[in-house]
């Protein structure tokens, strides 16, 4: 054999031997690199005492929550935690996104998501987000994340909305305390799609059901299809010193926790208030509303909103012009209510809305319009009543109806 065959049959050895050794690519599939699969389960922060530069390890901490999500890929395969050690973080770092606004965007496989827990030192110090500057603090657009025992604002005017989920985002709050600020904003917003479950123990502003002061306004708000939504009752709560729950645009609010108590201290705003075909679902909660300001309406429905409360008890405390007020096409059921104040109009209803329901306390004026219609059907203690229709109302009593003239 020529030395050249001889070449040539060497080269065709090796090329067979590579070939067998690469793994087949599958049609529209792009491989993925060793360093995007080899991503460390945990990553450590710490804003005290941790360096950017660092790997991320418990000993060797990332500083910053950016720098943290940077080890991440796109897409990422498999679920990672950051652990935050407790402190306060000023800022976000500011790598590959605002130092004043947490962006968390990655393409995940169905199943995984990204853990950011915190956790209290030995002195009760809690780990608080406080970054300053941008009125959103936190934007999930992409993917799974779960935010757990941490503290979101600081409590100052310039933190307007806590965290806000916008389709195909999903984000998950466990035991998570919000300290935002705001005249009508929100510490948990659900938009186009966007949507956040809800664990354990929920608090926005908590400490104000007494007393507030200015702009301490701290709200849910789930619109345009988003969803906000308790996922575990056993345990869970939802703690609301100066806020409400506002659902409109097809979007939804889901309670479900064992219990729920919200006050609210702003100017023309209800404690629920459903409009433009929003939905609020009380699955069995046990809910306290207290609207402090005399003419708002601790629940409000117009434009075709809607409140589903069998199984919830509700009770409604304060002094108000109306309790319960429902109009354009509006409807609530409830099982079981109370009333504990007073009431110029324990329900008001009109232009076609419907009201089912039976009452524990005693019960004062109703009324139905504009072909509206109140079922009552019980009510364990006195009604004092009236009880008017007009314009083709309808009222249901438990041993009568009123009919308009």
């Amino acid at each position: 054999m020529s030395r050249f065959l001889l070449f040539l049959s060497l080269i065709l050895i090796l090329v067979v031997s590579a070939g067998a050794q690469r793994p087949a690519a599958t049609p529209g599939v792009r491989p993925v690199s060793p360093a995007k699969v080899n991503v460390p389960e945990v990553i450590h922060v710490d804003a005290t005492h941790g360096e950017d530069r660092n790997p991320g390890t418990e000993e060797r901490p990332k500083r910053s929550i950016s720098a943290a999500i940077t080890l991440l890929p796109d897409p990422l395969l498999r679920s990672v935690t950051i652990k935050l050690a407790p402190g306060t973080y000023t800022d976000t770092g500011g790598v590959e996104m605002p130092p004043a606004r947490l962006h968390l965007m990655r393409r995940m496989r169905p199943g995984v998501r990204v853990d950011i827990v915190g956790r209290r030192d030995d002195k009760g110090g809690a780990t608080v987000l406080a970054w300053e500057g941008q009125d959103l603090m936190i934007d999930v657009r992409e993917g799974e994340w779960r935010l757990e025992d941490v503290q979101i604002g600081s409590g100052s005017t310039s933190q307007r909305r806590g965290v806000m989920v916008t389709g195909p985002g999903l984000a998950g709050l466990k035991n998570v305390t919000f300290r935002t600020r705001s005249v009508t904003d929100a510490g948990i917003y659900a938009d186009r799609g966007g949507k956040v479950l809800l664990y354990g123990a929920i608090r926005l502003n908590e400490h104000l059901h007494e007393q507030t002061g200015e702009e301490s306004f701290c709200g849910i708000i789930a619109t345009d299809h988003g969803l906000v939504q308790f996922a575990q009752r056993d345990g869970s709560s939802l703690d609301m010193g100066n806020g409400s729950l506002s659902a409109s645009y097809y979007g939804c609010i889901r309670l479900g926790c064992e219990t729920a108590r919200i006050t609210n201290w702003s100017e023309q705003s209800n404690n629920l208030a459903i409009n433009n075909g929003g939905r609020i679902d009380l699955h069995n909660s046990k809910l306290v509303l207290r609207a402090r300001q005399k003419r708002n309406t601790p629940i409000g429905l117009e434009h075709d909103g809607h409140i589903l409360g069998e199984g919830a008890q509700v009770t409604i405390e304060g002094n108000n012009s109306m309790a319960i007020a429902l109009q354009k096409a509006s409807t609530f059921t409830c099982n079981d209510i109370e009333l504990r104040g007073q009431f110029e109009y324990c329900i008001w209803a009109s232009s076609g809305s419907m009201f089912v329901g039976r009452f524990l306390t005693d019960l004062g004026q109703i009324e139905a319009t504009t072909g509206a219609t109140v079922n009552i059907e019980a009510i364990k203690g006195k009604f004092a009543g009236p009880a008017v229709a007009t314009r083709c109302g309808t009222i249901s009593l438990p041993d009568r109806n009123v009919l308009s003239k």
